[in-house]
């Protein structure tokens, strides 16, 4: 079974709340390579070190209690500045988003479990937190934090599926949206040939999303559709043609001479219409919408929704502007 594989456990250092965040953001473990700024903000959110990973956070305004928790996870060595448009999708609907920007380099082996139990132990020290209300918010009841979600990205899409798969036997992982997920370095969801071995996602109590676009470096053997073929129950949306970056902000476009090298861009009419069916599907899950299982053909087939969607994306973008940008967190998990 899936959750019987073996995990690698990170501890977080049991000092780490008690120094000056300026000394905090250069003692990042769990193979999180410090960013290299002092900066408490950036576009995404506001630095904190939660179980000695750097991670960004941003909360909903006027709302008093949040709707739900989502972890962002992006694609390998990708800022979180690319994924300002899904993080206001998710405050729109109420939700506490916490970005998680995935070092691919550091560490060097069992990086996407290492990162997925990051991310586990990153809830779990959230929740924590809620229960004892340490920070005097006073709304532990109302936000009890037992449940959560994960957006992620190609290796981000990857690492929330092993979330799923690895660390949910309490069922707390509500929702999974895998943005073209990258099953590869290695592969995990998608071995084939006699006693191929693989992870399972059939008895994971997640409603999963994956969507592909089918036009990028992503091997067709190990892309959305291939993890989907493994595990029927989850939820498929064709984006084909549209580039593995359709879903970034900057219109799809990496500014990095060397991913764009490597990376076909795609059609960029359809990388905006796949993006904004991604925001689309985010925030139906958010909202409890949305049905796992089976293949729906994406941008083809839901034009008539994605069209709404575009008005919906320019409105989540003018309340974020609008509230500045978001009130972002500047002390402890939500300064409410």
């Amino acid at each position: 079974p899936a959750h019987s594989a073996t995990t690698t456990t990170t501890t977080p250092d049991p000092d780490f709340h008690l120094l000056p965040m300026s000394l905090l953001s250069s003692r990042a473990s769990g193979g999180d390579a410090p960013d290299g700024t002092s900066e408490e903000t950036n576009d995404f959110g506001a630095k904190r070190i939660l179980s000695g990973c750097p991670i960004y956070v941003a909360k909903p305004e006027n709302v008093r209690v949040p709707a739900g928790l989502t972890f962002v996870l992006t694609a390998a060595n990708i800022p979180l500045s690319k994924y300002v448009t899904i993080r206001d999708a998710l405050l729109s609907q109420g939700h506490v988003v916490v970005g998680y920007m995935i070092n691919a380099l550091n560490p060097p082996l069992r990086n996407n479990r290492t990162k997925a139990q990051n991310v586990r132990n990153m809830y779990l020290e959230l929740r924590s937190e809620m229960k004892a209300d340490k920070l005097g918010l006073g709304i532990g009841s109302g936000f009890a934090l037992d449940r959560y979600d994960i957006v992620g990205h190609s290796v981000g899409g990857k690492i929330a599926l092993l979330v799923a798969a690895l660390h949910n036997d309490d069922g707390s992982l509500r929702n999974v949206v895998a943005l073209d997920p990258k099953d590869q370095s290695p592969v995990e969801f998608t071995n084939t040939g006699m006693g191929a071995k693989n992870l399972s996602l059939k008895d994971t109590k997640t409603s999963i999303t994956l969507t592909f676009t089918d036009h990028s470096f992503v091997s067709k053997d190990h892309n959305g559709r291939a993890i989907q073929k493994y595990n029927p129950d989850c939820k498929l949306v064709n984006h084909r043609n549209a580039g593995h970056f359709c879903y970034c902000d900057d219109e799809g476009r990496i500014s990095w001479k060397s991913v764009l090298n490597a990376v076909d861009s795609g059609n960029p009419d359809r990388n905006d219409m796949a993006k904004k069916e991604a925001v689309r599907i985010i925030k139906e899950k958010k909202s409890g919408g949305g049905v796992t299982g089976g293949v729906t053909k994406g941008i083809k087939s839901v034009k008539k929704d994605v069209m709404g969607a575009i008005k919906d994306v320019t409105g989540d973008a003018e309340k974020a502007a609008k509230k500045g940008k978001a009130m972002f967190m500047m002390k402890g998990l939500m300064g409410m």
